[in-house]
């Protein structure tokens, strides 16, 4: 046996513990690429999607017995369904459909089957004169499509009887009545209420930052609930806490492993949500006005630097009341027993995101917005879709605030009496009765 060296009598330990230090540094290191490359292309996915668009034409073949409703059919066809974006250089637009007309029925099905035409609008006269249009596809509809030709069906419809009218008819010519929305509530802009088109992006938006900060929360809360119940399994907080404070360890525990969890966050999420605020820009350079009208134009700076508070404020929130979970525990391996009402206290306020985002914000919706811990996600929805008066930011964020405050308080003092019990059964109730305590 060989003799070991006095100075260093655990170097096999040692170097053990540098080898895996060492690789789980590569694994982390690897994970936030192969993440930030994920973002990346989820983020640059708009773009793709319209180059294949823009490179993709559809075929429709309109069949009718008359020669002058095929042609009718054709005409409305194409003025509902090739119109160009606002904005789109007319002498570079490629339509996106191309309507033709057709004499056989049996032959148009056959270049259905075979993929050599995308649809078929049958458009056929009933005996009383009647319209009857049937759209054909190979296989299930395309929801937009569909709604394109049902359109159609009925634009052809109206010219039709209009046509038919007696000459000298006091209706006159059938003509598209003008059609737009307003809302009561929207956000605003330089003075100006943002347009639907707007509305929609940051709704859009707002549905990935919600997402991103309720997974972020969950994700990372539970890396600070880890490592306090990690040193607390292995007996090295009993030296810890003779050495420090437990409002040092405590909010160490926070800013340390939430901070790598953040700084990793940061790095993955920071790409993407540039190449996000730039999308527009960017599908202009790489595929010209064609580009145009991506579901990222709603993106402003305030609205990101609302994201940006409102996430840490939150984060911050949820990371001390998981330190503090994690010191009632012996084990990690008994987390989940106390960290299942904080992730549904989690959800609950992503749901109540949801709701405004999907434009059923009631009383409800903004009293979340002032009640933490659901303000977080209520109050970043709110602004995104709808109209926010400024006091009403300062008072979610100043309620934030001082709940976070006291939050930490009483964290401070569960965790001075968590992390020196061992053995107890990790029970909600437990856990509720230090936080009177405290």
């Amino acid at each position: 046996m060989g003799r070991r060296d006095p100075l260093f009598p655990n170097a096999a330990i040692v170097a053990r513990r540098e080898y895996r230090d060492r690789t789980r540094s590569r694994l982390f290191r690897l994970s936030t690429v192969i993440l930030m490359t994920l973002a990346l292309g989820v983020a640059m996915a708009p773009i793709t999607l319209r180059y294949l668009d823009r490179s993709s034409v559809d075929v429709i073949v309109v069949v009718a017995p008359e020669e002058r409703l095929a042609a009718a059919t054709v005409a409305t066809a194409n003025g509902i369904m090739n119109i160009p974006r606002v904005g789109t250089d007319a002498a570079t637009w490629m339509p996106p459909y191309v309507i033709e007309r057709g004499t056989n029925l049996a032959a148009a099905t056959e270049a259905l089957g075979a993929g050599r035409i995308d649809a078929i609008l049958e458009v056929n006269r009933a005996a009383d004169g009647a319209l009857s249009v049937v759209y054909r596809t190979a296989g299930p509809a395309n929801g937009v499509l569909s709604q394109l030709a049902g359109f159609t069906a009925l634009s052809v419809g109206i010219v039709d009887w209009t046509r038919s009218l007696p000459p000298g008819s006091q209706l006159g010519a059938f003509r598209t009545p003008e059609f737009r929305t307003e809302s009561l509530n929207v956000p605003i802009e330089g003075g100006q209420a943002v347009d639907a088109v707007q509305i929609a992006s940051r709704s859009f938006l707002g549905t990935v930052f919600i997402v991103l900060m309720f997974i972020t929360i969950l994700i990372y809360g539970m890396w600070v609930a880890t490592g306090v119940a990690t040193e607390k399994s292995s007996r090295v907080m009993e030296l810890m806490i003779s050495a420090a404070s437990p409002r040092q360890l405590l909010l160490g525990k926070v800013v340390g492993i939430g901070g790598a969890g953040l700084t990793q966050y940061l790095a993955i999420a920071l790409p993407a949500v540039l190449v996000l605020a730039f999308q527009e820009p960017i599908a202009r350079a790489a595929l010209g006005d064609a580009g145009a009208g991506l579901p990222t134009g709603g993106l402003t700076l305030g609205l990101l630097a609302a994201y940006g508070l409102f996430f840490l404020l939150g984060f911050t929130l949820f990371a001390l009341i998981y330190a503090a979970v994690g010191s009632f525990v012996s084990r990690p391996d008994d987390l989940q027993t106390l960290s299942l009402p904080l992730s549904l206290i989690a959800m609950a306020g992503y749901l109540s995101a949801l709701v405004v985002l999907l434009g059923g914000g009631g009383p409800l919706s903004r009293l979340a917005s002032f009640v933490p811990p659901f303000s977080p996600f209520a109050m970043l929805a709110r602004l995104m879709v709808s109209t926010v008066q400024p006091w009403e930011v300062a008072l979610s964020v100043g309620i934030l605030v001082a709940t976070i405050t006291v939050v930490a308080l009483a964290a401070v003092r569960i965790y001075a009496t968590g992390v020196l019990l061992y053995g107890q059964r990790p029970g909600f109730r437990a856990f509720v009765a230090a936080a009177r305590r405290a």
